[in-house]
């Protein structure tokens, strides 16, 4: 019964963290339809032409990009685990992510309409879930080590040290780092099939 309830938890709290990031693209793409487009380039949240520099980018610069986006988000969710007050800036992180992918949907269906979505949407989200749901994962071993380290921190017992759960921290981040290659390999892979439509 005990391990069912544990199980519920970490389901909805991942439920929870999937909630944030879409958040983040609602937030997203409110504020490319109310914010000056100037503005948010300044946030380097939107590129001035998406579509113009997929089209001028070689795949190995494409995947490199992709790689070394994402990496930049794992690596600060690993950095806010090592934190005992970590938990707020992790999930602002998706957050975040969120709002950088509600944007380029919107600015997308700005230039191109109703008869560029679909091959938006096929150029973006494949490589986009993927990236998302591996810094959701992060995001949730971020907040776990964190909530670990600030027990500790608040305990007036003696703890046992940490060697081992955080070596088994940075296995799972080694893990999603490969995770964050296939979502790299996928935006290639939609890039060749869908930039031709544009």
């Amino acid at each position: 019964m005990r391990f069912v309830r544990s199980e519920n938890r970490k389901s909805g709290f991942f439920a929870f963290l999937c909630g944030a990031a879409l958040m983040g693209v609602l937030l997203g793409t409110v504020s490319y339809c109310c914010s000056d487009g100037v503005f948010l380039q300044k946030l380097g949240l939107a590129q001035s032409d998406f579509i113009r520099s997929r089209m001028a980018m070689d795949y190995a610069s494409l995947m490199a990009g992709s790689l070394w986006r994402t990496s930049l988000f794992i690596a600060a969710a690993f950095v806010c685990g090592l934190c005992a007050v970590g938990q707020p800036a992790a999930i602002a992180l998706l957050v975040f992510r969120g709002m950088g992918l509600g944007l380029t949907m919107a600015q997308l269906y700005s230039t191109y309409g109703s008869s560029g979505i679909l091959p938006a949407a096929g150029l973006i989200l494949p490589g986009a879930v993927i990236s998302t749901l591996a810094i959701v994962t992060a995001v949730r071993e971020s907040v776990s080590l964190s909530n670990i380290l600030l027990r500790i921190s608040l305990s007036e017992r003696q703890e046992n040290g940490l060697l081992e759960p955080v070596k088994l921290y940075a296995a799972k981040f080694m893990v999603l780092e490969a995770a964050i290659a296939v979502s790299a390999g996928a935006d290639c892979i939609c890039n060749y099939i869908f930039i031709g439509y544009f």
